[in-house]
């Protein structure tokens, strides 16, 4: 029971770290509504008409689509994910002096796509991501109310790496998916200059994570140093006593692969926006959307190696075993599974942004986002049953911990940032536009982790518009966004600490990490009337 509860403990802390990546330089804010427009002028809209995506970036502005259209959207895209471990010169220190880490001096790639499928359950890979979505809108002769709905994902993210990379540990599979699949939306035309707009969406909230478990430390260290001390001696009468050769439990060794799979089918939002064009020169938008408060459920598989089963079991048969035997693990579990649940907060997000045409030809985009990440204050883990080890804590840290759950603080902060988007007007019928949209971590420093490996990003857009005839508009965009970190060795404790409190999650103790990450999406949209 206790090796379990002992691998469940990590499960939880492994879990909330699952959670951070979402926060990492908000990789998947509006980067996977799939708005060909949006995308093309760097998500630089609120004030501008997105077709049927108004529904999201501002529900003011469906005021603009007039009589019944139907929106078809294709969206792909793929995502590079690199990751170095560099040792630096003092490397294995603090194992004392082991230093046959097989990840020291590698690098990971991963640019595999997973995406979850709702009713299905679990993390699906693709070789690129590609989804079909679709949406209607209805404005009845004569009156002053546009009626719409839309299907989209304003939250995506998934990533598979092969069975040996080295950045296995902190996610060999990823996703975190927000697909919103049903979203009535009402636009009332105050007046010419004048409009107010309200969306509800229905969404499907899911979290999957696949990992592979080790523990480089200290404590670890010293275990390893005694096991190539002791071990290759045959028929050593020292095991009588403590015998620690049953398995290996060094730093490096594999200890245990994890399977977690939570989701919420019902999560609901509101959006509600305004937009203001006084004249044919300049608009004024913004929108508001609200958090969601959901509590994800799901199941987790634990599956131990042999080594760590091995361990316990050996240390069990000999004397100080037997005497700590309610204390330590007993290696009798090969697996476990069970059931668990998190509540969890989908962040508020407000945007503010105007639209200048200073010449007929030419118009310029330009939005103030803000994104109430200090909702992700803390995190809580709870379990369907009374654990041990839970119990334990609670006495120790009551703050952080009671017999069925775990608290963490994370100390995420809310973040501003800033948008621009260009469009030339080529002609009647065609249009070019481009974007820019920096994108500023709410993670401190100190969080920076390689499950989601993101700091500071930049994200570029492309695209183009033609009036295909006066019922039919296609639209096209492309998105390049990239990032890049450097995590010297010790800097996150969430990462690569290496002290002897830092057992829970440091995989890559004392390493100099360096990430970057490059995502590419492309988007097309037919919209028609029918």
């Amino acid at each position: 029971m206790n090796t379990r509860i002992s691998l469940l403990t990590q499960t939880i802390f492994w879990t909330l770290s699952l959670c951070s990546g979402v926060v990492q330089a908000q990789l998947a804010q509006n980067l996977t509504i799939g708005s060909p427009k949006a995308m093309a002028l760097g998500n630089a809209v609120t004030a501008d008409s997105t077709g049927i995506d108004g529904v999201h970036y501002n529900p003011a502005t469906l005021s603009k689509l007039k009589g019944r259209q139907t929106t078809v959207k294709f969206i792909t895209g793929m995502m590079d994910i690199r990751a170095d471990f560099d040792a630096p010169q003092d490397y294995g220190n603090n194992f004392m002096g082991l230093d046959t880490d097989s990840v020291a001096n590698s690098s990971s790639r991963s640019s595999a796509a997973m995406m979850y499928l709702p009713g299905v359950g679990g993390a699906t890979e693709l070789p690129m991501l590609f989804a079909p979505l679709a949406g209607l809108s209805i404005t009845p002769p004569g009156s002053k109310f546009t009626f719409a709905t839309n299907m989209y994902t304003p939250q995506a993210l998934g990533f598979a790496r092969d069975d040996d990379d080295p950045g296995r540990y902190q996610g060999k599979e990823l996703v975190i998916q927000r697909l919103t699949y049903f979203s009535p939306s009402l636009a009332y035309q105050v007046n010419d200059e004048f409009s107010v707009g309200l969306s509800i969406g229905f969404s499907h909230q899911a979290m999957a994570l696949n990992q592979d478990f080790r523990a480089p430390g200290i404590l670890t260290g010293f275990v390893g140093v005694a096991q190539d001390a002791l071990c290759l001696v045959d028929n050593n009468p020292f095991e009588v006593f403590l015998n620690i050769c049953g398995g290996e439990l060094g730093p490096f060794t594999d200890i245990a692969n994890i399977d977690i799979d939570m989701q919420q089918t019902l999560s609901p939002t509101w959006n509600v926006g305004f937009l203001w064009e006084p004249n044919d020169w300049f608009a004024l938008g913004a929108v508001y959307q609200s958090e969601a408060k959901m509590r994800l459920k799901g199941q987790y598989v634990v599956d131990y190696s042999e080594n760590w089963q091995g361990f316990w079991q050996g240390l069990d048969s000999s004397f100080i075993g037997a005497v700590f035997n309610t204390l330590t693990p007993d290696g009798a579990f090969s697996e476990e599974r069970g059931n668990v649940s998190m509540n969890m907060t989908y962040p508020a997000h407000f945007a503010t942004g105007i639209k200048l045409k200073p010449h007929d030809r030419w118009q310029i985009n330009l939005d103030v986002k803000w994104t109430d990440y200090a909702a992700w204050d803390k995190f809580e883990l709870e379990f369907d049953r009374q654990l041990d080890i839970l119990t334990i804590a609670s006495l120790f840290s009551p703050e952080n911990a009671t017999s069925t759950s775990i608290i963490l603080d994370r100390g995420y902060e809310s973040v501003w940032s800033w948008a621009i988007g260009v469009e030339y007007q080529v002609n009647d019928r065609l249009s070019l536009r481009m974007g820019y949209e920096p994108r500023p971590s709410a993670i401190p420093g100190n969080k920076a982790d390689v499950l989601a490996p993101l700091g500071d990003a930049k994200l570029y857009g492309l695209g183009l518009g033609y009036q295909w005839d006066k019922d039919t508009v296609i639209d096209l965009g492309f998105n390049y966004l990239v990032s890049k970190q450097d995590i010297p060795a010790r800097s996150s404790c969430s990462l690569n600490c290496s002290s002897i409190d830092s057992m829970v999650y440091n995989p890559y103790a004392d390493l100099d990490v360096k990430t970057s990450v490059k995502a590419y999406v492309l988007a097309l949209t037919y919209r028609t009337a029918f």
